[in-house]
C-alpha cells in the first residue's frame, strides 16, 4: 500500500500524517487521476543511471501553471527517472497530490507553512524503491526576514543492491529580487544556514548534508554583491556543486535572464560520495516546445553521485 506523507505545522510544533489508501485519500479531498499514458522516451531524455544516485532541484513555477501542467510534469518526472527531486513553488497542494497519483514509482511531501492564498510551498518527490524518509521538519520559522519560505529538512537514506547513502536534505527557496534589501536577506540566510550546518555537523553523527533549491542569486557575483560568500569561502567544509557551471550561458537555470540561480550545496562529508559525480542543468525547453509556457520558467539542475557502484 502506498503511503503519502505531508509535513504540517500547528503553531510551533510539527505533525506528520499519512494518507494510507483510497478511503483515507478521498476523506482528505484527494482524488485520483487515471489513464495517463507513459511519455515516449524520445520526448525527454532519461537521466537516471543504475549505479548512481540522482538529485535534482526544480522550481516548477507556481505549480500548476495551466490545466495541462500536472500531467505534463508527471510525464517529465517519469521519463527523467531521477531518484530525488527538491521542489519549489507548489501553489496548489491538491494539484501536487494529483501529480503524485500519476507517479506509481514515486512518493512525496510538501511543507506545512502557509501565510496567504497561493503561498508557494517547497516539497520533495522521491523514488520509493531507492529512497526512504524520516524526521521531516521546517527550519528558521522564527526568521521571516532571512527566510521568506522556511527551508524544509528531511533525513533520508538512498539504498540499492546493498549500498547505502545516508544524508540530510534541505530544500531552499530564498528571497527573490535585485534590491539591496533582497541581497541582504539572502546574505543573512546564507549566514544562518552556515551557522546551523556548522553546529549540526559538529554535534551529530549524520554529517552528510545536501542543500538544494532556488537560491535566487548567482554564486559567481563579485564579493561585494555576492550573497553566499560565507559559504563559498569555506572550501574545507562546503562546496557548491553548481560552481563549475557558473557563468556558462548554456547552463543557465533561469533562461529568461540567462542566469544560474538554482544550486546544490554539499557539506564536506559528501565530497567523497560525489567523487566522479556530475552536475548539469537539464535544458528541457530544448526538448519540449511548450516547456516554458506550461511547465516552468526554471530548468532543473541535477547532480549525480556514484554511490551504487
Amino acid at each position: 500500500m502506498k503511503a503519502r506523507y505531508f509535513v504540517g505545522t500547528l503553531r510551533n510544533s510539527f505533525f506528520l500524517f499519512a494518507l494510507l489508501g483510497p478511503l483515507l485519500v478521498s476523506g482528505c479531498g484527494e482524488h485520483r487521476v487515471t489513464g495517463i499514458e507513459p511519455v515516449p522516451p524520445s520526448i525527454v531524455q532519461p537521466q537516471g543511471e543504475a549505479n548512481r544516485f540522482e538529485l535534482a532541484t526544480w522550481n516548477i513555477e507556481n505549480f500548476p501553471q495551466e490545466s495541462s501542467t500536472v500531467e505534463l510534469v508527471g510525464k517529465i518526472i517519469a521519463a527523467l527517472d531521477i531518484d530525488l527531486y527538491a521542489i519549489q513553488e507548489i501553489s496548489d497542494t491538491s494539484a501536487f497530490r494529483d501529480l503524485l497519483d500519476l507517479l506509481p514509482d514515486y512518493d512525496g511531501f510538501f511543507s506545512g507553512d502557509s501565510y496567504s492564498w497561493g503561498y508557494q510551498k517547497t516539497g520533495v518527490i522521491y523514488k520509493r524503491s531507492i529512497v526512504s524518509v524520516s524526521q521531516m521538519r521546517q527550519l528558521f520559522e522564527d526568521d521571516w526576514y532571512a527566510f521568506t519560505r522556511p527551508p524544509l529538512e528531511a533525513h533520508m537514506v538512498a539504498e540499492k543492491d546493498g549500498r547505502r547513502f545516508d544524508f540530510v536534505l534541505i530544500v531552499m527557496h530564498l528571497k527573490a529580487g535585485s534590491e539591496e534589501d533582497d541581497l541582504n536577506r539572502r546574505r543573512q540566510a546564507a549566514q544562518r544556514l552556515k551557522n546551523y550546518l556548522d553546529a549540526q555537523v559538529a554535534a551529530n553523527a549524520e554529517k552528510d548534508y545536501l542543500i538544494a533549491g532556488d537560491w535566487n542569486d548567482e554564486i559567481d557575483d563579485p564579493s561585494y554583491t555576492n550573497a553566499f560568500t560565507v559559504l563559498i569561502e569555506d572550501t574545507l567544509n562546503y562546496r557548491f556543486l553548481t560552481a563549475p557551471l557558473a557563468g556558462q550561458s548554456v547552463a543557465a537555470s533561469f533562461p529568461r535572464y540567462g542566469s544560474l540561480i538554482d544550486h546544490i550545496l554539499v557539506s564536506q562529508d559528501v565530497f567523497a560520495e560525489y567523487q566522479g559525480g556530475l552536475t548539469k542543468t537539464l535544458r528541457l525547453d530544448d526538448e519540449l516546445a511548450n516547456y516554458l509556457s506550461e511547465v516552468s520558467d526554471h530548468r532543473p539542475v541535477m547532480a549525480t553521485f556514484p554511490v551504487f557502484e
